[in-house]
């Protein structure tokens, strides 16, 4: 059985299972698949997002803290190195800051890191098509894009309102038909695996006000170590009608916070053997390390991860754990960890001298309205019990100012 796993950067739920954005080729994957509508991302930004799903462990054990700061564990197994043990060919093509310094090339046959404008509106990708076509059977071929990454470019021929009101909406269209392209390049002996490494705030985007309200917070919260919560509380809640779609309005892009528009992204696998079925159950992306293994029958130490399989009958709702380490935060002592209980979030300052906050889901799903008076102990008892590992900053920065992180 060969797998293709394709993660869209900044890839939200809700933009793939709602109708914001016209998706035919995804929306046919996950009616007629099985679709995970409840993941929650480990962190809100991409590295270690990605090595939590390729290792099967939150940061605190593999090791990847954020964009810079990395030491992958050499003791763990990653994907692609179980895929490599079984006899698959393994293969990947990403981009954005998922560069072989990272630790995450571990594994891969072939490790190909693209710029940032090689993507699936370009020539490459019609390249690409042919030689995944003739990939050595059996293969797990990993696609990471960038498309609706900001800044974004949208074709001439999505930039249309037909493809949605947003740059965001329009690319996602576009992508969808491409990986149509792809999907019917391969045999059917292929699971077709799609997922989101973290959301993305997008409502302000093109909002001057919006945009300047935010350098003033920025500064103030993260530079000056003022506590801004209060005041944005009540500007977001003020601006809660400003976007059609769950989002903060002094929010923008993704890896300050832990609110569902950042950290809720689709997890989808369509295929032989897959059966029609939508889980709304809250899974961690931690989970999807076991649960692609077991789907083809490759063996691991399930003793040995912190993810839990998804492919059992009966599936529970699990606490899904967080964190927000951006670059835009400017600094660790800005990091904020959270909790998702289900019902509840939980979100703490680790290096601040901050209340946390508690939000009740079920009253409050766009998370403006904090509880005033719980106690934190039950929540902080839930968290990772190991603390992040002392690494060193690999040396990146010349790449992540051209990607815009710096």
């Amino acid at each position: 059985m060969n797998v293709i796993f394709v993660t869209i950067d900044c890839l939200r739920r809700d933009f793939l299972d709602e109708s914001y954005a016209p998706t035919p080729f995804l929306d046919r994957c996950r009616r007629d698949g099985l679709f995970f509508s409840n993941m929650h991302a480990t962190a809100t930004t991409t590295t270690p997002a990605v090595a939590s799903y390729f290792t099967g462990h939150y940061s605190e054990t593999n090791g990847v803290n954020s964009l810079r700061n990395v030491d992958l564990d050499p003791s763990l197994d990653t994907l692609a190195e179980r895929f490599s043990s079984a006899g698959y060919h393994t293969e990947a093509m990403v981009t954005g800051p998922l560069l072989p310094e990272t630790g995450l090339n571990r594994g891969f046959d072939q490790y190909e890191h693209r710029n940032k404008d090689t993507g699936v509106f370009t020539d490459w990708f019609d390249d690409q098509l042919e030689s995944v076509e003739n990939l050595p059977e059996p293969f797990f071929y990993y696609l990471h894009l960038w498309e609706i990454h900001h800044p974004i470019t949208v074709p001439s021929e999505y930039d249309t309102i037909e493809y949605g009101d947003r740059p965001y909406a329009r690319a996602l269209s576009g992508v969808d038909s491409a990986l149509q392209k792809l999907y019917e390049q391969v045999s059917d002996e292929t699971l077709f695996v799609v997922h989101g490494d973290h959301g993305e705030a997008i409502s302000t985007r093109e909002s001057l006000l919006a945009k300047g309200a935010k350098e003033v917070r920025d500064y103030l919260r993260y530079n000056r170590e003022i506590d801004t919560r209060p005041v944005e509380r009540r500007v977001n809640q003020f601006r809660r009608g400003h976007a059609c779609f769950p989002d903060h309005y002094l929010e923008n892009g993704h890896g300050e916070v832990t609110h569902d528009f950042t950290t809720n992204v689709p997890f989808l696998i369509c295929g032989p053997g897959i059966n029609k079925e939508r889980i709304d159950a809250q899974v961690r992306q931690i989970d999807v390390y076991p649960t692609l293994l077991d789907l083809v029958d490759i063996g691991y130490d399930a003793e040995a991860i912190t993810g839990e399989t998804l492919t059992i009958s009966t599936i529970e709702d699990r606490d899904a754990y967080t964190r927000a380490c951006g670059e835009a935060l400017r600094g660790e002592e800005n990091w904020l960890r959270s909790l998702r209980t289900g019902d509840e979030r939980y979100i703490e300052y680790a290096n601040r001298d901050w209340e946390a906050e508690l939000y009740d889901l079920n009253a409050d799903p766009h998370e403006l309205d904090p509880i005033t008076d719980f106690n934190p102990e039950p929540y902080r008892r839930r968290l990772p019990t190991n603390q992040l590992r002392d690494t060193k900053d690999i040396a990146i920065d010349d790449h992540l100012k051209d990607l815009g992180y710096l």
